[in-house]
């Protein structure tokens, strides 16, 4: 018989129960937290978020056990049908020293990656989503909250409805939440940082500054994820240094979503251009004025708005180790597998190129004798520091059955 002193979030099996929950199945693993689809008594779906380290690892760096608790505590400063539901929390095994869990509603249905790559969204499509996000995102920010980790994986298509739901709020903050990070930037994605980020990053800061992170971050965030689904790939190489991406930024020549996919609407390259400004000032000061933006460009719309925004992917590419049926849970390591695959190649995140004309040829490659595009060398360093993160989550694990 296992102690509760040996219980350990990733030791759980399908059908264990916790509490009042029993173990449908793990959905995800990330560096600070596991997520498990469980089912309460009477039935209802719910999503279990554990922290991985309890709240006596004896680590000075803010840890799981807290970041999960700042995460309940902005959770609970929100209430919005495109947000992910915080309906409870507890520790686990133990109600006193035990893991944090948080109780969530459960989201069925793709990332919106995953949406964007397998759907065939239509620009109409497109736009009605990331409409109602620029609302959410609004809302959010009037109550005090930032996202401060917007991309395509925390954004959830509702299988139900068709509505996009933000999650993962690992990163978030608001005003009376606890500060867990001094002299440094808030977690989250590098690629997804906004400049002025970087820039303080990169600069020289008085000991115990902290980066004042605002909503306009959370929207250049947004601005990137649109347009991933409108051309299928970065505006520039995604995992460059923060020196090197900041400038790609600065120098403000990433090809316009219409030039790089030819079945994008020129009436979005203004929005996606102001959207990721280098200057914060330049851009939507808010999530309703985005909301108009969208808008004003639907109304506008012609036939060509309801042809999707990609040709039918070729059967070779319909189903890869990304698929639901074959994911293993492990978040950290299917990001792992797409940095080592991805060539910096516009549209080789879906498998083909964009269509240049209405005989849909596809964009040609480098031209005889030229250079190949560059690919990303930069693996050997991620794959160690991946491995280096996992190592750690179960040199821990080892300890507390010891």
């Amino acid at each position: 018989m296992t102690s509760g002193e040996d219980l350990h979030p990733l030791m759980l099996q399908d059908s264990e129960e916790v509490g009042a929950f029993r173990i449908i199945r793990r959905l995800a693993t990330g560096g600070f937290g596991a997520i498990f689809l469980a089912e309460s008594e009477t039935r209802r779906q719910v999503a279990l978020k554990f922290a991985l380290q309890g709240p006596s690892s004896g680590d000075r760096s803010p840890g799981a056990d807290a970041r999960t608790w700042k995460e309940a505590h902005v959770l609970m400063r929100l209430a919005h049908p495109n947000v992910v539901q915080l309906l409870g929390y507890r520790r686990w095994p133990d109600a006193r020293d035990g893991y944090l869990v948080l109780i969530m509603g459960y989201v069925e249905g793709p990332t919106l990656s995953e949406w964007a790559l397998h759907a065939q969204p239509t620009p109409r499509r497109a736009v009605q989503v990331f409409q109602r996000l620029a609302l959410t995102l609004d809302a959010i920010h009037h109550e005090g909250v930032l996202h401060r980790d917007i991309k395509g994986n925390n954004i959830l298509i509702r299988a139900s409805d068709g509505q996009p739901v933000l999650v993962d709020f690992g990163s978030g903050d608001h005003a009376c939440s606890p500060v867990l990070t001094e002299d440094t930037l808030p977690p989250g994605t590098p690629s997804y940082r906004s400049p002025e980020a970087l820039r303080f990053w990169m600069q020289p800061r008085p000991p115990g500054s902290r980066y004042a992170f605002a909503p306009t971050d959370d929207l250049y965030s947004l601005g990137l994820v649109l347009y991933e689904v409108l051309t299928g790939s970065f505006p520039y190489p995604a995992h460059l240094p923060p020196a090197g991406l900041l400038a790609c930024i600065d120098a403000a020549n990433a090809p316009a979503p219409s030039a790089r996919n030819p079945r994008v609407p020129a009436a979005l390259d203004g929005i996606v251009a102001r959207l990721l400004s280098p200057h914060a000032a330049d851009r939507h000061p808010t999530g309703a004025a985005l909301y108009d933006a969208l808008s004003d460009a639907l109304r506008g719309a012609d036939a060509t708005w309801d042809a999707p925004l990609f040709p039918p992917r070729a059967p070779e590419d319909a189903v890869t180790e990304e698929a639901m049926e074959l994911f293993d849970g492990d978040e950290e390591a299917r990001e792992l597998r797409r940095w080592m695959r991805a060539p910096e190649w516009p549209g080789y995140a879906r498998g083909r190129a964009p269509a240049t004309s209405s005989t849909e040829s596809t964009e040609p490659g480098p031209p005889d004798g030229a250079p190949l595009p560059a690919v990303d060398l930069g693996w050997p360093r991620r794959l160690w520091s991946w491995l280096k993160r996992r190592w750690a989550s179960w040199a821990a694990l080892a300890s507390r059955r010891r």
